[in-house]
């Protein structure tokens, strides 16, 4: 199956800290999911048609230790299931040799043109 590794490094934007100053300095939950998810899209990226996107479904999400500003996070996603257009994934991430969460995430491959549709009509 398809895998993919993505490294960031997180930044003050993306810690907790950044949602209020009574949050720790250390890498968002939603930071590290969007880490998953782009990892995720790009495992499978070679194999989409064109005017195809992944998007995010549902993420069971489990983070383990905190990473401050600076360290550099790798995501290192797996396709381990495929049926139709749903695909699952797990992703581990890692703050140099320590792993900081693991992931379990869905996503379902989708039309750009259908999604522009829709957001388009909900405005």
């Amino acid at each position: 199956m398809s895998t993919f590794e993505l490294e960031k490094d997180v930044r003050a934007d993306d810690t907790a800290a950044a949602f209020g100053a009574h949050f720790p300095a250390a890498a968002s939950t939603p930071f590290v999911l969007g880490l998953a998810e782009v990892a995720c899209h790009n495992a499978v990226a070679d194999e989409l048609e064109p005017g195809e996107v992944t998007v995010g479904v549902s993420a069971t999400i489990e983070h383990l230790l905190p990473s401050p500003v600076g360290a550099r996070l790798v995501a290192r996603a797996r396709l381990v299931e495929r049926s139709g257009r749903r695909l699952v994934f797990t992703v581990e991430i890692y703050d140099g040799d320590d792993l900081c969460a693991r992931i379990q995430h869905r996503r379902a491959i989708a039309s750009t043109a259908r999604l522009a549709e829709k957001l388009a009509a909900s405005r």
